[in-house]
């Protein structure tokens, strides 16, 4: 077998994994992809908060799958990570929502590049710019991208895909770019749903973030400058 046919293969494979996984959850579960669609677009944290928190320890993979399942097709995973502190705990939440983050984005990565791979390096060959960004595709800007907290991951996600940047780098990006993010989207929904116990703390946190976001865009503001 050639190496084309094996990664087709195992392409094919693991699409009818996936397929086979979300087959079986809606067996098992009737209710469970209309239970959590229905919670999200209400934005009903509380009731998000109460149906993971029922699956017992399985909530662990509930909540790793749910948020490796929105990345994957680009969702924004803010409701999970916001009520992960709640349910886990801080520092428990923070390692599942990264667990879950890295996997659905590497995931959303390697689909959007065995999709469009062929199609963005024809659009690349003709256009300036895209070579200009291609160019800058490196470990350090794919990991900038992931550490902004709230920025969507679907954007970085198109870049990398349309970039040279190896799937090994990307990994390595991504898994030590979405750290600082997690920690600020989990500790920040953590406070914010207790904040009569954690006002102070949630300031502190809030102040940071602003001279964080404060010190990017001076950056770019110096380097346009210059």
């Amino acid at each position: 077998m050639t190496d084309k046919a094996l990664g087709w293969t195992l392409r094919i494979g693991g699409v009818a994994g996936v397929v086979l996984i979300l087959w079986l959850i809606q067996v098992m579960l009737p209710d469970f992809y209309s239970t959590m669609w229905w919670l999200m677009i209400r934005g009903d944290l509380d009731g998000l908060t109460d149906y993971i928190a029922s699956f017992g320890y399985a909530a662990i993979g509930v909540s790793v799958f749910m948020i490796a399942f929105v990345n994957a097709i680009g969702i924004p995973s803010i409701p999970f990570l916001t009520v992960n502190g709640i349910i886990f705990g801080l520092v428990p939440g923070i390692l599942i929502s990264w667990v879950g983050e890295v996997i659905g984005i590497e995931i959303s990565f390697r689909l959007t590049r065995t999709l469009l791979r062929n199609q963005a390096k024809k659009v690349i060959c003709r256009s300036n710019m895209l070579e200009k960004l291609d160019s800058y595709s490196c470990i350090r800007t794919i990991m900038v991208g992931r550490a902004i907290p709230y920025s969507p991951n679907v954007v970085v996600t198109a870049f990398s895909a349309l970039s040279h940047i190896s799937y090994r780098d990307h990994f390595i990006a991504n898994a030590l770019g979405k750290i600082p993010a997690v920690v600020v989207e989990v500790w920040l929904g953590h406070d914010l749903l207790r904040i009569q116990e954690h006002w102070g703390r949630l300031l502190i946190l809030l102040v940071a973030v602003a001279a964080v976001y404060g010190f990017i865009w001076w950056q770019k503001k110096h380097r346009r400058s210059r």
